[in-house]
């Protein structure tokens, strides 16, 4: 029930409304004027009654998008895979820089689907202007997932009534179906270039992520202790889906791992013996693994490759296996897919060897 309590100040008479309802906490609130302390009292009473009322309106008011941001930094994003951190703080970057110093009241659904329109048309990636393309549907769809769940957060923190997003036009008819592989002659071409790059650990990397099919961000987040020669193994934790798996290490990948181990401890026993982690691909400081993004550009130029992303190695090891007649069981295991979802675009490649069980079968039955 509702208790109205009529008090007298220096600046005049004002009107405390107390709200019990059984099994939810008092709700309280002054006013200037009799008549809106009536209306409230029985709104909020009738609101907490059907499970409606959200008492967040002085706590959306109070808080900035940057509270939302830095909560989430220091509860949520620790927890998250090594890689899906890094995905992620791009985006968190943004949308500092866009909302950070809103209160989270005056957001509102207009303004983001604003946001969201200018970020489909804004440039992305390096180089010429001319030559700069405008950021694909998959990342104006990341940027707008990621956008979504922070407002949800702020509602489940208690801190927002109701997500502004809602309003915001989902981006969907998404196409991953990217099956980008290099052929023989592109592949030789690239092994090429990436021996002679300047970037020595180059060659070993694009070897791993073609032995393999590993992610770039696995392969970089790889340690010493994560490789085991002697068992013909890569031990891989900083994964996409957050689970550990392993990844086989044989022929030509072996003895490149040998020689990297070696030329990696060197660096680490003479410039930082007492590091924490001991990266198998390090930086040139050993704080952190190294990056060959400029590296990698440059030798896909000098092959002469075009339409082909690091990502695409990934590709080209699924295909192989694909053509070589391995099952789509036997590819996602090799990749560290969940489901046959992903991989069922390399399904076709496989025709050939389907037509050799079919024909198999034929001549057993007929």
């Amino acid at each position: 029930m509702a208790t109205i309590q009529k008090r007298e100040r220096k600046n005049g008479t004002v009107y405390r409304v107390l709200v019990r309802v059984q099994g939810y906490p008092e709700q309280q609130k002054t006013f200037k004027r009799l008549t809106d302390a009536k209306t409230w009292a029985a709104k909020t009473e009738s609101d907490i009654k059907s499970g409606q009322f959200q008492p967040v309106m002085a706590m959306s008011q109070r808080k900035t998008f940057a509270d939302v941001l830095d909560r989430y930094e220091r509860e949520v994003l620790p927890n998250l895979a090594d890689s899906t951190q890094r995905s992620a703080r791009t985006a968190l970057r943004h949308w500092r820089k866009e909302l950070g110093e809103y209160s989270l009241r005056f957001i509102t659904t207009e303004q983001l689907s604003k946001l969201m329109g200018d970020l489909a048309t804004t440039p992305d990636g390096r180089g010429l202007e001319a030559n700069v393309k405008p950021k694909s549907k998959r990342t104006v769809k990341y940027y707008r997932d990621a956008l979504d769940m922070l407002f949800k957060k702020a509602c489940t923190w208690g801190w927002l009534g109701m997500n502004p997003m809602d309003g915001v036009e989902r981006v969907t008819k998404l196409r991953n179906e990217r099956t980008r592989y290099l052929s023989d002659d592109e592949r030789g071409r690239l092994l090429n270039a990436c021996r002679n790059s300047p970037n020595k650990q180059l060659y070993p990397i694009v070897v791993f992520a073609l032995s393999t099919g590993c992610r770039r961000g696995e392969i970089l987040g790889l340690t010493l202790p994560d490789i085991d020669l002697s068992r013909s193994i890569a031990v891989l934790r900083d994964t996409k889906n957050g689970d550990t798996r392993s990844v086989p290490i044989v022929g030509h990948l072996a003895e490149l791992l040998e020689d990297q181990q070696s030329f990696a401890n060197e660096q680490y026993d003479e410039k930082a013996p007492h590091a924490k982690k001991r990266y198998l691909f390090p930086r040139s400081d050993l704080q952190a693994p190294i990056d060959v993004r400029t590296a990698w550009e440059n030798a896909v130029e000098r092959a002469k490759i075009t339409d082909f992303r690091f990502h695409d190695l990934r590709h080209s090891t699924a295909s192989y296996l694909a053509m070589q007649g391995k099952s789509l069981i036997e590819i996602a295991d090799m990749l560290g897919h969940k489901t046959l979802q992903m991989v069922k675009r390399y399904s076709h490649l496989s025709a050939d060897h389907k037509k050799g069980l079919a024909e198999e079968l034929n001549n057993k039955m007929f």
